[in-house]
């Protein structure tokens, strides 16, 4: 790890954040790294708080350069699949051993000069540094979507404080409670099986149902392998709820219209029209104890718990994360959170790019570097084979 300045006291590019999009503009992009500065409060990935969790996505899906079986080389063997854990790994061996100086800090400002930007960083040991850049790459990923603060003071959590806490053998927050999973993706499939063993009952809150990869989609952002463990309780629960013996733990999937507080209840609506597939018909009400819901008006459902009993968890996808400053503050979003940019990832500011999640980029590798001048392929012509694969399909 180098220490901050270059040799013209100015930085061709620094890249903002230690993550896999970092990784991937350092080491795919068209800034040399010996020209890179990468500033990050830490290295590794966003999802480190998966700890041991395997990911969805095979060790090929996952590289951050076009070296074929470098993740590989770092799994056990005959894994095909790293865990989150081992995935942070290889995201800091690789911007460590890139070529481009790091340095770890947190960005307090961008700020246009004369000449680029200026940097205000502050150092781990607390120092507070500038650093001169000609361009800017904000890679800096994003955090699991928070709910409302009327839903956070009523004690709602992300998805992500399930495992950090999980991972300290602490359940306390679920344990013997009615779990409310809110979201529609393989995170909410996936907290759900976690808090499952120690939950009275588990029901995931979806606005859709995405279906299986491959079986029920082919979009390969659908529920993936994890996905499959709670996809098989839904129905095995479903089968054994209330029937002796019972050995599964009772998890519903439920497509809903509305959720509300109300009083000392949490409450939702759903209709019957929208859960005819393979999971909602197999979690309305009759078809196990703990789906007690009111019929309202003709196929539409009424269902509530208690809130001083019942543990919301939101798991309803993630927002882009930007570093503070007026410059940032003042650019216009998308409706996704995510900066406006061009095929190249440039912005409205000249020379600030985007990249990942601050691109809308959904996993590793639909990631594209940023590119801070006009390349042959951009333009519609065909680059050389070596350098013309740049991603391969699959979610983390």
């Amino acid at each position: 790890m180098s220490h901050m300045g270059s040799r013209s006291g100015r930085w061709r590019l620094v890249v903002v954040g230690g993550g896999s999009a970092a990784a991937v503009q350092v080491r795919r992009g068209d800034v040399p790294p010996e020209e890179t500065l990468v500033v990050a409060e830490r290295l590794g990935t966003g999802m480190a708080f998966l700890g041991r969790s395997t990911l969805q996505s095979y060790a090929e899906e996952l590289l951050v350069s076009r070296t074929p079986g470098e993740l590989r080389a770092m799994l056990p063997t005959g894994e095909l699949r790293p865990t989150a854990a081992e995935y942070d790994a290889y995201i800091k061996e690789s911007l460590m051993n890139s070529g481009a100086s790091v340095t770890l800090a947190r960005v307090l400002d961008i700020r246009r000069d004369a000449d680029g930007f200026v940097l205000t960083l502050r150092t781990t040991g607390g120092e507070r540094r500038q650093v001169h850049a000609d361009n800017v790459v904000l890679a800096t990923g994003s955090t699991p979507r928070k709910p409302s603060a009327e839903w956070q003071s009523a004690g709602a959590i992300t998805f992500d404080t399930v495992y950090r806490e999980l991972s300290r053998g602490d359940i306390g927050r679920w344990a013997g409670n009615s779990v409310l999973v809110v979201g529609a993706g393989n995170s909410a499939l996936q907290t759900a099986a976690l808090v499952a063993p120690d939950a009275r009952d588990v029901t995931i809150l979806a606005n859709s149902y995405v279906g299986m990869y491959p079986a029920e989609s082919d979009d390969r952002f659908a529920w993936r392998a994890p996905s499959q463990l709670t996809y098989e309780l839904v129905v095995k629960g479903n089968r054994e709820c209330g029937r002796r013996p019972w050995r599964v733990p009772c998890v519903r999937h439920v497509v809903y219209e509305s959720l509300d507080l109300v009083d000392d209840e949490v409450r939702w609506h759903y209709r019957e029209a929208s859960n005819l597939n393979q999971l909602g018909s197999r979690s309305l009400p009759g078809r196990c104890r703990h789906a007690q819901g009111r019929l309202v008006s003709n196929g539409a459902w009424q269902e509530s718990r208690k809130r001083g009993t019942t543990t919301v968890v939101w798991a309803a996808g993630s927002t882009p994360v930007y570093p503070p400053g007026e410059l940032l503050t003042a650019m216009r979003r998308n409706p996704d959170g995510t900066l406006p940019h061009d095929q190249l990832g440039q912005t409205d500011v000249p020379g600030l790019y985007v990249t990942g999640a601050c691109a809308g980029q959904r996993s590793v590798n639909e990631t594209e570097p940023a590119r801070t001048k006009p390349t042959a392929c951009v333009l519609g012509v065909r680059e050389p084979d070596h350098v013309e694969q740049l991603s391969v399909t699959a979610d983390v």
